[in-house]
């Protein structure tokens, strides 16, 4: 099989926090035991040290240079310092490592390594920034809208254009690779989605006592997130309380802000900041809900309750990518009124929201299952080391 050199801008491991780092974790697994040879070069915090050891199981050689967040001095300078010692690492292992394929995460990444070459190349875009930013602008008022409408314009001319200079661009979800393909990023654009966790719900303990429990989960220090567990607190949650009194809203995810933490009262509504499994708060969850204001790519929340079984309300945007059909595999709602009666209806009559739910993981399995997608994505990285022979 091949050589494959990977570059990413974080730390790809189970557990560390973000989905970005677990889903490139699972495609290395993945490429690990299709019998590729992997070389990785990643930004690594000292905290995340300890998954290390799992990583280096995986790949002849992890090459690894400081997160701006461990390094000192001012956060400008920082990110400068991390950025070029990632460019570097990069350089030098194409070089020492001679692989077969040079593929980036994120692209960021792709910026930051532009013009490495010397091998065919391949990129996936985590989000489509310009559409991130016109999701924005629309919430926005003054001058953070008009700030959020450049650079939604400047996204629309680079985006396309650092994409173009890859051999290979794939897309985590189908929204996002209709965007790109639209906007003629690529010959071609590939869906490579984010890897769902697949257990079913129901196996193993559950996280909370099960009853009428309302889950959200994602990186709370990220604004959109945030702003989706505000929304939903402010205008929906009293709503449900008052319908169903047993109702408990479990907000999981790391670092959340004092915004946040304020709003836990250990009685209906519970912060748990980082948690190193999420597996038993799924399966505690009655419901998941995805009240994001502005999203883009596939929200991993979203596949990984659906692809356990789990009914899932969300808004429009929130289903972009994922491209399920509101109604029959998940419920939509972007008012509060009709996201309230969604949520409501599922607790109240909890085998409609069985129903939803098994329609939800039907739906996921047969359109994102790594062990279709990653052949065809592997079998076009094949295609152009033929070409180049």
């Amino acid at each position: 099989m091949a050589h494959i050199l990977i570059a990413y801008k974080q730390f790809p491991a189970l557990g560390v926090g973000h989905a970005g780092g677990e889903s490139v974790y699972r495609l290395i697994e993945a490429l690990h035991g299709r019998g590729h040879r992997l070389t990785l070069v990643v930004r690594i915090q000292e905290t995340e040290r300890q998954f290390l050891p799992a990583l280096e199981a995986l790949c002849e050689q992890v090459v690894t240079v400081p997160h701006h967040r461990s390094l000192p001095g001012p956060r400008p300078l920082a990110l400068l310092r991390s950025y070029l010692a990632l460019r570097r690492a990069t350089q030098r292992t194409l070089h020492e490592a001679s692989p077969d394929f040079f593929h980036v995460e994120f692209a960021q990444t792709g910026a930051v390594v532009l013009g490495l070459r010397g091998v065919p190349t391949s990129i996936r875009a985590h989000d489509v920034n310009w559409f991130l930013m016109e999701q924005q602008a629309a919430q926005q008022a003054g001058t953070a809208r008009v700030r959020s409408r450049a650079l939604r314009a400047l996204f629309l001319v680079l985006e396309p254009w650092l994409y173009r200079q890859f051999d290979l661009v794939a897309a985590i979800s189908e929204g996002d690779r209709r965007l790109l393909v639209e906007r003629r990023a690529s010959k071609s654009v590939l869906l490579l989605p984010l890897a769902p966790a697949f257990n079913p719900a129901g196996a193993g303990e559950a996280a909370a006592v099960r009853g009428a429990n309302v889950l959200f989960v994602g990186a709370m220090s990220r604004a959109y997130n945030i702003q989706a567990v505000l929304w939903f607190l402010d205008t929906i949650w009293t709503s449900v309380v008052q319908a169903v009194p047993e109702a408990r809203f479990y907000v999981v995810g790391s670092n959340p802000s004092e915004a946040v933490l304020a709003r836990h009262d250990g009685q209906h509504v519970f912060v748990t900041g980082f948690v190193p499994d999420l597996a038993p708060w799924y399966q505690a969850a009655n419901v998941v809900v995805a009240p994001l204001q502005v999203a883009g790519g596939l929200l991993q929340k979203v596949v990984d309750a659906m692809g356990m079984g789990i009914p899932v309300i969300a808004t429009t945007v929130s289903n972009h990518g994922l491209g399920a059909t509101p109604g029959e595999h998940l419920w939509v709602a972007d008012a509060p009124g009709p996201f309230a009666d969604a949520v409501i209806r599922v607790l109240r009559h909890p085998e409609e929201g069985a129903r939803l739910g098994q329609a939800g993981r039907r739906f996921v399995v047969s359109h994102y299952d790594p062990e279709i997608v990653i052949p065809q994505w592997e079998a076009a990285l094949l295609n152009l080391q033929a070409g180049t022979k």
